[in-house]
């Protein structure tokens, strides 16, 4: 999926590279609620489940270009755009995982240096989330390479299950059921991957203009 493209110098800048640094600590569903939507009463298949739930979350926050629950992602950049537009939305609001840091590498010494808070605004409610400069302030002299700005934020809805829509949540637990019942990529019983089903859910709830 495409992202909006930063501009740098007039041209527009793409990330170089973005990844989860710290995973969430739960999923938006629990291997209860998906044993009892897949109507599984042993437990032997409990560690299989509890993989497809993650398996199910992964390929919805992707679909979706969203962080569902609270993860750090780390961000790098060849060098400072005029604004920083930050992927995977909404950027966490709540709770200690809200730390933002910026490193750069100086054009004078050739270290990393780390960039005060003080000389850059947040902006966590417009979806990417932006990181700006202050009013009438500008960005360090920085050596324009490969990965010289780093960008380390939070990411998600919330801390727990809840904080996700149902309809979310329910796209979730059908995935599960589906790869459940279908180990293979693919089977001579269907001709779709992945069920309407799922799709029709999760487009309902994704970003109005940011698709």
């Amino acid at each position: 999926m495409d992202y909006p493209r930063p501009v740098y110098d007039g041209k527009p800048m793409r990330y170089r590279s973005v990844r989860t640094l710290t995973q969430p600590v739960v999923e938006p569903v629990s291997l209860a609620e998906a044993k009892a939507h897949c109507r599984i009463d042993s437990d032997a298949d409990d560690f299989y489940v509890v993989s497809l739930i993650t398996a199910a979350r992964e390929w919805v926050e992707t679909y979706m270009d969203e962080a569902l629950i609270h993860q750090q992602l780390v961000m790098r950049l060849d060098g400072f755009p005029a604004e920083i537009e930050l992927p995977r939305p909404p950027m966490a609001t709540s709770g200690t995982a809200t730390a933002v840091s910026v490193t750069f590498t100086s054009d004078v010494s050739g270290a990393t240096a780390a960039l005060s808070s003080s000389t850059y605004r947040v902006d966590r409610d417009t979806r990417p989330g932006v990181i700006r400069n202050t009013y009438g302030g500008a960005w360090p002299g920085h050596l324009t390479d490969y990965n010289s700005v780093t960008v380390t934020w939070w990411a998600g809805r919330g801390e727990s299950g809840a904080s996700v829509p149902q309809g979310i949540r329910n796209a979730i637990l059908m995935l599960v059921g589906h790869f459940y019942e279908r180990r293979l990529a693919a089977d001579s019983g269907s001709l779709n991957d992945i069920p309407y089903g799922v799709k029709a859910l999760l487009d309902a709830q994704r970003w109005g203009s940011y698709r």
